[in-house]
């Protein structure tokens, strides 16, 4: 079988994904050079032995400049005779029109976000609807990760039948840690927990809320810092809620994939308190390093996160609710290390990638042998 892993988003998922797909079925990686801009490109040399990787070049979504070159990028597609085109969230607006240039393939397509979450501008709202819309009515079959968002997919896009959106984890992100041991921080004090919030920070994910529970922590605890790590275009709109004398540390910055490593290992656990989601990364992240996490009730999330044994649930919008969380993870060694052997137990058997691929697989299969007869099917009908 010959896949096209055609990449405008997820970028890290899609290389863990296409790494362990590769020992299943010839794969060629696909990635936009607009999507590499901002991120580490050195997470593709995963690939560089496994499969063939085609950086195509993508400027601004406005630019007229697209259009030649996505019609090249179909041509090329379509050439190479792929099996089954699998994409990642949605391509370029001017790919849509020359899709027909990548031939009769069937296409399956990963929504890793059924609903855009808050905080986007109306224009960017409207064209990312726009653009799954389009390529989920082309997709022949969808995959979600996680049951809500199936039943998200299928209220939105009521045309698509249940058995065409499949339910595939979100696979543990362990592959980052092939850049572990080259930079390390200086060992922190075993006595100072270390609660970790990790990733850009956009406004779905809650930071602020975390920032309003440091105090109600820190009235009842001390031993800990407050650590957040991610990039973040507008903190100014979160130092109004950092205290003086608040136990948080901010770094404000892209964290490269040689320091994702030394983040996970410093910390005691990891927080997400998000107002709106739909899986998460940093959550395999977290239980790929044996880390538990306290996380709110929203999206596909309480799918991964077992309330008491891998984690603590809280409401979202919650300060009060996650600072007693917080402060009960804190208050037991004994339940860290327990949470923490679940979580990694946890990665093992539901978030392994080669339990993701073999299932990937045979979604690429049901395609492969349902585009027959449905394209013939829907020709007649014409």
């Amino acid at each position: 079988m010959r896949v096209c892993m055609a990449v405008f988003g997820a970028l890290d998922y899609s290389v863990a994904l296409t790494e362990a797909l590769a020992s299943l079925c010839e794969v060629d990686f696909y990635c936009s050079s607009r999507y590499l801009m901002g991120r580490d490109p050195t997470i593709l040399d995963v690939l560089r032995d496994k499969c063939a990787v085609h950086i195509f070049t993508q400027h601004r979504n406005r630019d007229p400049r697209n259009l030649p070159l996505c019609r090249r990028l179909c041509k090329d597609i379509g050439h190479r005779g792929y099996d089954v085109i699998h994409i990642q969230e949605y391509g370029s607006p001017w790919m849509a029109f020359w899709w027909r240039l990548c031939g009769p393939h069937p296409l399956v397509m990963t929504i890793h976000d059924p609903y855009q979450h808050p905080g986007l501008r109306l224009a960017s709202r409207l064209y990312q609807d726009v653009m799954q819309s389009l390529f989920v009515r082309k997709a022949d079959k969808v995959i979600t990760h996680g049951a809500v968002l199936k039943q998200h997919v299928l209220e939105r896009y009521p045309e698509k039948a249940d058995k065409d959106v499949a339910v595939i984890p979100h696979g543990d992100l362990a592959l980052l840690k092939k850049w572990e041991g080259v930079e390390q921080e200086a060992p922190v004090s075993p006595s100072t927990k270390t609660i970790l919030f990790f990733g850009d920070i956009r406004r779905n994910k809650g930071l602020e809320y975390l920032l309003k529970a440091e105090p109600l922590v820190r009235a009842r605890v001390s031993d800990y810092r407050m650590l957040v790590a991610g990039r973040c275009m507008e903190f100014e709109r979160y130092e109004k809620y950092i205290e003086p004398g608040a136990r948080i540390d901010v770094d404000n910055r892209f964290i490269p994939n040689k320091e994702v490593a030394a983040y996970f290992r410093r910390a005691s656990f990891v927080v997400l308190p998000y107002i709106s989601a739909t899986q998460s990364g940093v959550v395999a992240l977290a239980y790929a390093f044996g880390k538990p996490v306290v996380a709110t009730r929203v999206g596909a999330i309480p799918e991964v996160v077992e309330d008491g044994k891998t984690g603590l649930l809280v409401e979202p919008r919650d300060e009060r609710a996650l600072a007693d969380a917080i402060v009960r993870m804190l208050s037991s060694e004994e339940r860290l290390a327990e949470m923490g052997r679940n979580a990694e137990r946890y990665c093992r058997e539901h978030l392994s990638w080669e339990a993701i691929a073999a299932k990937t697989r045979l979604v690429y299969e049901e395609a492969i042998n349902e585009y027959g007869p449905r394209h013939e099917h829907g020709r007649a009908g014409v």
